[in-house]
């Protein structure tokens, strides 16, 4: 008995020792991952982007900073997932480890395999083949982007007839543009394209055309940047068309049926005759022999009553040409002595008038005979200074202006140039310019201290047209109105001189 308690106790002590050895097991260990979500372009946070860790498959979205965080993750590798219409789905990777926070930082591109492209622009104004539109006016269109992006657009105009852009405009985010300085009686077509930064869309071609040139009422020189320039106008309230820019070109006259205008320029150095269509355009010039005279801004010229040649001053000779260029022949040649200055055809009594000078102050007036030639002489002035001679409509009358003041100097001032009318039937000498209408309140005298220059008769005959300047020579040139009987003078406009009526 006392043997079997023995074998007992060193069982028990056995099972004791055995329950004192350590037992080894590996602990659980955990740690956290966070980042941000930016923007790659701009580098801006964004909110709301869903964002997935794999393995495990949990889920959260940023806040407004762009912040996202996992907590209690076990140690190991990560995919971080992205995802935010319309960007591209990002997929990062992290490792995860004992003890330390992971940080990271994801980067959105656009995706632009998402991206729906804008509508084709659509014009709205004006629609497509509309006619008689201005030379100035505004393209408009309308178009718009499925995903609400910014567009911007390119415009181009087209000429018709031609493949260069007459006028282009890029990168506008506006939906319409003004075009200027269009020509007129022109076809244009323009095209719009759209962009949105993924896409670009062609609109289809539009066009429109301008209407026809006005027609309007007289022509004019305006001194532009120190030279002189042919413009033309409806009234004093319309703006002026420019139709020369090139040299100086002064003196415009109009053809008897209106559709060409004739002037004198110096693009060739030499003063010559240019004609031009009654919008500007085919200048060419016609004269061979230049032009000559006394003073270059004096002298003028005539076209036949039948539009189909030019008489002009060269010297002493009064030469006539055909319009286009043929035929130069001599019409009359001066006295010795003398120039021509200028003339002025009328087909009512197959006449020609001329002044001719030998200096500023000596001045005579002749008519003559278109066919034969003959000269006869209606005024001499030695004492003043005379201005170049018109025919009224009927070819009874003459209109010009002889300067009353007395002032005399080698430039050949005015002081008080007058409009007067010449009764060619009995030489009765009549002055317009200063008429007195026993006070009648449509008569108003020509402001003291200036002249009145270059009469011209409007189509009717009943007014004249013609330009009022100080007598300093340097002041504002305006052009003006007038009744033949001195009534209702009436300013046209300002910086214009030598006016004609078309």
């Amino acid at each position: 008995m006392y043997k079997v308690s023995i074998i007992a106790l060193l069982a028990l002590l056995a099972v004791l020792w055995g329950c004192t050895e350590e037992t080894l097991v590996d602990p659980l260990t955990y740690t956290s991952v966070r980042g941000q979500v930016l923007l790659n372009a701009t580098r801006k946070p964004v909110k709301g982007v869903l964002v997935r860790i794999s393995p495990g498959s949990r889920i959260t979205e940023t806040d407004s900073t762009g912040n996202f965080k996992f907590d209690s993750l076990q140690a190991g590798k990560y995919s971080i997932t992205a995802t935010l219409a319309p960007y591209r789905t990002e997929v990062v990777t992290v490792d995860a480890s004992t003890g330390s926070v992971s940080q990271i930082a994801i980067l959105l591109v656009t995706d632009n395999s998402q991206n729906r492209p804008p509508t084709a622009p659509t014009a709205v104004k004006p629609s497509s083949g509309t006619t008689g539109l201005p030379t100035s006016l505004t393209l408009k269109w309308a178009a718009t982007d499925p995903g609400r992006d910014t567009l911007r657009y390119d415009v181009q105009l087209f000429r018709e007839g031609s493949t260069a852009v007459t006028q282009s405009f890029t990168n506008i985010l506006a939906d319409s543009v003004v075009v200027k300085n269009l020509d007129y009686s022109t076809t244009y077509y323009w095209q719009v394209t759209a962009r949105d930064g993924v896409n670009t869309v062609n609109s289809a071609l539009f066009s429109f055309r301008t209407g026809a040139f006005p027609d309007l009422a007289y022509v004019f020189a305006r001194r532009v940047n120190g030279q002189l320039q042919i413009f033309t106008a409806a009234n004093g309230t319309d703006t002026p068309l420019q139709l020369t820019t090139t040299g100086s070109n002064w003196r415009p006259i109009a053809s008897p049926d209106r559709k060409l205008i004739a002037y004198i320029s110096n693009v060739d150095t030499e003063l010559q005759l240019y004609v031009m269509n009654a919008d500007g355009s085919n200048q060419r010039r016609v004269t061979t022999v230049p032009l000559s005279g006394l003073s270059a801004l004096d002298l003028s010229f005539s076209w036949s009553p039948d539009g189909t040649q030019l008489v002009y001053p060269a010297g002493d000779k009064l030469y006539a040409i055909r319009a286009d260029g043929t035929g130069l022949r001599t019409v009359a040649t001066a006295p010795n002595g003398r120039l021509f200055a200028g003339c002025n055809w009328n087909g009512q009594v197959g006449k020609i008038v001329a002044r001719t000078t030998a200096g500023f102050y000596n001045n005579e007036i002749i008519l003559i005979t278109a066919n034969s030639g003959d000269t006869q002489t209606v005024l001499s002035r030695t004492n003043n200074r005379v201005g170049n001679p018109v025919f009224s409509l009927d070819g009874k009358q003459l209109v010009f202006t002889i300067d009353q003041g007395d002032i005399r100097n080698e430039q050949g001032r005015q002081a008080d140039a007058r409009i007067y009318r010449l009764d060619l039937s009995n030489n009765a000498l009549t002055e317009v310019t200063t008429i007195n209408n026993g006070g009648n309140n449509n008569t108003t005298n020509k402001p003291a201290g200036t002249n009145d220059l270059d009469p011209r008769y409007d189509p009717t005959g009943t007014r004249l047209i013609f330009t009022n300047t100080d007598n300093t020579g340097t002041g504002v040139r305006s052009i003006v109105v007038l009744d033949l009987d001195g009534r209702n003078r009436t300013t046209l406009l300002t910086n214009g001189e030598m006016p004609y009526w078309r």
